[in-house]
């Protein structure tokens, strides 16, 4: 993993230098090459020996082989850093880099030539030039060395080990969805008896268990048991964790993250209660560690008398007993639950080939009964040969894992997925078990690819770009149940994922074992890590000089430090003092900073084109509201760029000079950007774009067709956010021409005839559309859809907009998933025949005419009428119109009795 890792930056490192257009080197273009083709041929050598289960030998050579690229890619970056921005003579006499290349160099050496007593000549002081020269010499032969070793090692495998080379890992297919419950039946029956017997009074269960053992699986089979659902009349579920948060327990309980993210506990707390009393309700508490986390939330939890109950999972006997539950415990699967367990995932809709059952049931039994152990090794057999000598091999390493604790021991059952994972993966899937340690919520994917491009763990294949490379490794992770999806976006694709507990102890442990990350509780560095995350985000001692750091997470920074920190590429500032950009680190590829809402506008310095290879730019306030921040014209100069998410930001008008930036793929959100043909030459392969245009625009409503005439020219763009807040006398699709590549289009506080949404469904790809926010619709109310178009469309959310007769059936929004009309009270009706569209599967009303709500009833009527039960139809009606509706609701002869419901003082669930 390491040596992966560290070739792959490598060789990123050396093809950016090589075509960076405002870098220059002293290096000479042979030694570059023939350093570039040593570490190509060792990467090729990573990726295709079979380790067998990394033998002593190959942990040997994998460290010789890590220790030099790093050397190579410290004395790169160090070069080239002390071009951009020279050390004083103070600095570098402190700065130690390559003293500790020379440490590293010697370690090398001994490694080779044990026993040698030849002495290492101590450098002078670094300048580049010669010196710079000899230490790239140096460095190439110390990689022909290991090159020889690296051959003679896989002779002697080759010799040792009859069997067939181990093939190219296929290209996954698309996630498979969590499939049903298997070798629980017993254990859900007697939970279903406990939570539907007659005891009246509210009724406490927890289920106990170690880690991976199923507890969660089995209480997402009972949450979803249709006797449950016809049961309760509230069901709701919060996710606990090791490091709870009683105000986001709350808010999972309400599913209500949104509107309540400004509530305190109490008022949390009394909403909860409010919702609760006097209904019969389940409340699941997942993964709970410490009675304090249940003292805080349990005391808004009414007894109702009615048989309600609350179902906790832990791991922890004794926060069970504490929390005054009754034990329910959480058994491993005996050998035929085991067997059909893993059968399920390894084989899916296939039966087990008879010559693998033997060995096949062997794997199976050394997983002892774990559930989650079961689940990972089959996804990962699943993709691997279905043959007896690789099962055997499988069965060996898991045999040989030492065990000790049921923590370790499960780790250790775990650690055989992580060792057969391919070399690429593994610096990837270690990454994510670091990001949970410092994010308990959701991960968002676009973030860690960006990391992962940052970090230069992502190969590049020539076809695709960085971003989907690494797309395609977390749909391989996720593939392998090592990773789940645990958030989609509006069109379906992956938004956020999610770690299990225990992998990512595995990927900590792995991590620190083997150097690749050092979490930093107290402060306490070395000055040699590499990476380092600060899981307490307190400043202890981490203004430590740390010459050799690439990365550092949840890190209190302060701008006199940054000469520190030379070398680091991905930077995340907790709690940014100031308004400044740490440049003394222009080596930086990721650059995350959290300002004060108090430090206003931020001003980015010109200087900042001297961060060379700079990929991703985020600046966030530390409220999560957009900050407004200011761009320097040299921005456009930045041609590494590839992502600028800054809330706010205002860009300068190119001047004409030669810019351009086509690696820049999000840029959001431009205030006032004028989309010039200039600008849109400049960001040609730009693929998410959010532009706003506020009353400060300068000039009249011409500036406004300046600002977004040329779209169209954007040929590779996915995903358009657009908002105005101004009166023109121009139409939108008048000044307005769409680029034939969009799937995703948001308009807010825009003027637009709803017949001319017939130009946006003409649309071919478009799978989200988003009208909102006091649209004028100024021509008519009335809007008649047109045969052929929305063929693509999945998400239709339409609010604040004056539509009173909409005209429309199935066929004209043949694939729509989600219907979200919200603050219409003009709308009448919503066309029966929108029910009728096969794949929908939510319509939401809210804030809409009396009406409108009725005929969404209607609408699932009919359905339940034809067999179908899967579309989810919410109405929320203002409590001012509450006894209105309801009245309504009886005039029509419609009824809410045994329906699924979720009631709120806000909202009816249907």
């Amino acid at each position: 993993m390491a040596a992966y890792a560290a070739l792959v930056s490598l060789l990123n490192n050396i093809q950016q230098m090589m075509t960076h257009p405002n870098l220059s080197t002293s290096f000479h273009n042979y030694q570059i090459h023939s350093l570039e083709k040593k570490a190509a041929l060792l990467l090729h050598f990573i990726e295709t020996f079979n380790y067998g289960g990394l033998s002593q030998e190959a942990q040997h050579l994998e460290s010789l082989i890590t220790s030099a690229a790093h050397t190579a890619e410290d004395m790169i970056e160090s070069h080239i850093v002390n071009q951009l921005l020279p050390l004083s003579a103070d600095d570098r006499e402190a700065d130690f880099s390559f003293s500790l290349y020379l440490r590293k160099k010697g370690e090398i050496e001994d490694q080779f030539h044990s026993g040698s007593n030849q002495a290492i000549q101590e450098p002078a002081p670094y300048v580049a030039g010669d010196g710079c020269l000899e230490y790239l010499r140096q460095i190439i032969e110390d990689m022909d060395a290991i090159i020889k070793k690296a051959n003679e090692l896989n002779e002697i495998h080759r010799l040792r080990e009859d069997q067939p080379p181990t093939p190219s890992t296929p290209k996954y297919a698309q996630t498979r969805e969590e499939s049903g419950m298997v070798g629980f039946g017993d254990e859900l029956i007697q939970l279903l008896d406990e939570l539907t017997g007659q005891r009246s009074n509210l009724h406490i269960i927890s289920i106990i268990g170690m880690g991976g053992m199923g507890k969660t699986t089995l209480a997402k089979n009972i949450y979803a048991h249709q006797l449950i659902i016809e049961r309760f009349d509230i069901r709701a579920w919060a996710t606990v964790s090791h490091q709870y948060n009683a105000e986001q327990i709350l808010q999972q309980l309400l599913s209500d993250k949104d509107n309540s993210s400004d509530k305190d506990v109490d008022k949390l707390g009394e909403q909860l209660h409010k919702t609760l009393f006097g209904r019969r309700y389940l409340i699941i508490l997942d993964d709970i560690w410490c009675v304090e986390a249940w003292d805080e939330v349990s005391r808004f939890f009414p007894d109702n008398g009615n048989g309600s109950r609350i179902v906790l999972t832990t791991r922890l006997s004794d926060v069970a007993k504490d929390c005054g539950s009754s034990c329910f415990p959480k058994n491993l699967l005996n050998e035929n639950e085991s067997w059909e367990l893993f059968c399920k995932k390894a084989f899916q809709n296939e039966d087990c080939p008879t010559e693998l059952e033997k060995v096949g049931r062997e794997i199976v039994k050394l997983c002892k009964g774990l559930a989650l152990s079961i689940v990972v090794i089959g996804g990962r057999l699943l993709k691997s040969p279905r043959t007896v000598g690789y099962w055997k091999n499988v069965a060996k390493d898991i045999e040989s894992s030492p065990s000790s604790k049921e923590k370790e021991e499960s780790l250790d059952v775990l650690f055989s997925n992580y060792s057969h994972l391919p070399a690429r993966l593994k610096p990837c899937f270690l990454h994510i078990g670091v990001l949970k340690l410092t994010n308990h919520e959701n991960l968002h994917i676009s973030r860690i690819i960006q990391l992962w491009v940052g970090e230069g763990f992502l190969k590049s294949n020539g076809g695709l770009v960085l971003e989907e490379i690494g797309e395609d490794y977390l749909k391989e992770l996720i593939d392998r149940n090592l990773i789940v999806v645990s958030k989609r976006s509006k069109n379906g694709r992956m938004k956020c994922c999610d770690i299990h507990d225990l992998l990512r102890d595995l990927c900590l442990k792995v991590a620190e074992q083997q150097g690749f990350f050092h979490v930093i509780s107290q402060g306490h560095v070395v000055g040699t890590e590499r990476r380092l995350v600060y899981n307490n985000a307190s400043r202890g001692r981490e203004s430590a000089r740390l010459p050799l750091a690439r990365s550092i997470m949840k890190f209190k920074f302060e701008k006199e430090e940054s000469y520190k920190h030379r070398l680091v590429r991905t930077l995340d500032v907790n709690n940014h003092r100031s308004v400044e950009v740490p440049l003394g680190c222009v080596n930086l590829r990721y650059l995350a900073l959290r300002i004060p809402d108090k430090l206003g506008a931020m001003e980015l310095p010109s200087s900042l084109s001297l961060v060379w290879n700079l990929h991703a730019l985020i600046i966030k306030n530390s409220s999560g509201n957009p900050p407004t921040v200011l761009a320097p014209i040299e921005i456009w100069k930045m041609r590494q760029l590839r992502h600028i998410k800054c809330g706010r930001i205002y860009l300068p008008q190119p001047d004409g000079q030669d810019y351009l930036l086509e690696n820049l793929q999000t840029l959001g959100s431009a205030v006032n950007l004028r989309l010039s043909e200039d600008v849109c030459n400049i960001i040609p392969n730009i693929k998410i774009l959010h532009l706003e245009y506020k009353h400060d625009l300068q000039g009249n409503d011409d500036s406004l067709i300046e600002c977004l005439c040329n779209v169209d020219r954007l040929h590779k763009l996915e995903s358009l956010k657009l908002s105005g807040w101004w009166n023109m006398d121009y139409k939108l699709n008048e000044i307005l021409t769409l680029p034939s590549s969009l799937n995703k289009l948001s308009l807010s506080y825009f003027e637009l005839d709803w017949e001319d949404l017939s130009l946006i469904g003409s649309l071919p790809l478009l799978e989200v559309l988003e009208v909102q926010f006091n649209c004028s619709m100024v021509e008519s109310s009335t809007w008649s859809a047109v045969d052929g178009q929305f063929q693509r469309l999945k998400f239709l959310k339409i609010e604040w907009c004056d539509l009173r007769c909409w005209n429309a059936d199935s066929w004209h929004f043949p694939i729509l998933e989600k219907l979200l009309l919200h603050n219409m009270p003009e709308l009448e009706e919503i066309p029966l025949g929108i029910g009728e569209i096969p794949t929908l599967k939510l319509i939401h009303v809210k804030n809409c005419s009396n009406s409108a709500a009725i005929s969404a009833i209607k609408i699932k009527d009919d359905q339940l009428d034809y067999g179908n039960d899967d579309l989810q139809i919410q109405v929320d009606v203002n409590t001012r119109v509450q006894q209105s509706f309801m009245a309504m609701v009886e005039k029509e002869g419609l009824t809410l009795n045994n329906v699924q419901s979720n009631i709120s003082p806000l909202g009816f669930y249907f």
